[in-house]
């Protein structure tokens, strides 16, 4: 029995796309529409260099094909959405023939959305990488406190023994340098002692406003102007408010730090990511709630972004280099994800995603709980 091409189509899980011998689109199903944010009435018809622009990769896949009749692919490419993040598919391009005469008759193409197996692979990877850092920060701790504590100890004592002022001060500079010592130690810690989180249902964006009122009151912020662009669909959901003051207030610092040689607007927004899915603490699939932090600055350049939550990395001759790090642990804790984007001069972005749980640990879901 003969079916329908188009519901055929749509019911595989890969976007599929039908070109003519001239690169224009014959047939997409419903996964493609997905991936290329169009519907197919929009599309049809359309070349693909229209539609995604002639120096897309996709496109020069497309036209690699046609003029070589050969197969062709290519792994992660980006497709740009126009909110949030963008996908990251998988492509396949094969040739058409006619069957009789053999004519190059167009393209099939097969995208492969790979975004949410490769945001796996990096939540493995950042947690593996924090398991790590606390390895590193028990031997630290194990290896550096004790000592500090006889070298300010003999400190206080030189200052309490000597009447010399220069002694005096020197012990003096001890005893601060000892301290600033001791505090870096108990701020690595937090990767080794794994502190628990104070679960709550929590109002993420009436916690974006006490981060913002508390940034405004920073000589950083001045002239500056902070502008909030929040989702008003999104809910209360089980986090720790405390844990995520701490995060997005170190963002936006960071943020306003960035524009001290240029630059003066920072956008914050909200927004739900339905296709962009989170586990839960019992397996369940959760969507997620991103939050985008943006300035005008003058961006990060490309060689150090995947260095920026490493401990001790800072780019800033005053910084500890821990701020990001330890960001970027409480928001693994709460199994989301941290990501970083930037143009040299063009500002930079970053994207903390938060699974969407809607009730707190322990307590039943809709369908556990008994009627009353």
């Amino acid at each position: 029995m003969p079916r329908d091409l188009q519901s055929v189509l749509d019911a595989v899980l890969d976007g599929i796309l039908l070109l003519d011998d001239e690169g224009r689109i014959e047939q997409v199903n419903t996964e493609g529409c997905r991936l290329l944010e169009a519907s197919a009435e929009s599309i049809t018809g359309q070349a693909v260099e229209r539609v995604l622009g002639s120096n897309h990769e996709l496109a020069a896949l497309v036209k690699r094909v046609a003029d070589t009749r050969q197969s062709a692919i290519r792994d992660e490419v980006a497709l740009e959405r126009r909110l949030g993040e963008d996908l990251i598919v998988d492509i396949s391009a094969s040739p058409l023939f006619e069957e009789k005469e053999g004519r190059f008759r167009g393209t099939v193409v097969v995208m492969r959305d790979r975004t949410i197996s490769r945001s796996l692979r990096e939540e493995v990877a950042q947690r593996e990488q924090l398991t790590s850092y606390g390895h590193i920060a028990a031997g630290i701790a194990h290896e550096v406190k004790n000592p500090l504590g006889g070298i300010r100890g003999a400190a206080e004592l030189i200052s309490r023994w000597s009447d010399d002022e220069r002694a005096n001060r020197a012990a003096e500079l001890i005893v601060s340098e000892v301290d600033r010592i001791a505090d870096l130690v108990e701020e690595l810690m937090v990767f080794a002692r794994g502190d628990e989180l104070e679960i709550a249902m929590v109002n993420l964006h009436q916690v974006l406003d006490e981060v913002i009122d508390l940034a405004r009151m920073d000589p950083l912020c001045q002239g500056k102007t902070i502008k909030r662009i929040y989702d008003p669909s999104i809910p209360e959901f089980a986090a720790d408010a405390d844990r995520l003051k701490q995060v997005f207030l170190n963002l936006v610092r960071n943020a306003l730090q960035a524009m001290d040689e240029g630059g003066d607007r920072l956008e914050i927004s909200t927004r739900m990511t339905l296709d962009h899915r989170l586990t839960a603490q019992d397996g369940r699939r959760l969507p997620t709630v991103q939050v985008c932090i943006h300035d005008s600055g003058r961006g990060i350049a490309p060689e150090i972004l995947d260095r920026l939550t490493t401990p001790f990395f800072t780019t800033r001759k005053k910084g500890t280099g821990l701020g990001l790090a330890v960001s970027h642990h409480w928001i693994t804790r709460h199994r989301g994800s941290l990501r970083f984007t930037s143009e040299p001069g063009q500002g930079t972005s970053v994207y903390v995603n938060l699974p969407l749980e809607q009730r707190l640990p322990g307590a039943p879901s809709n369908q556990e709980r008994e009627p009353s």
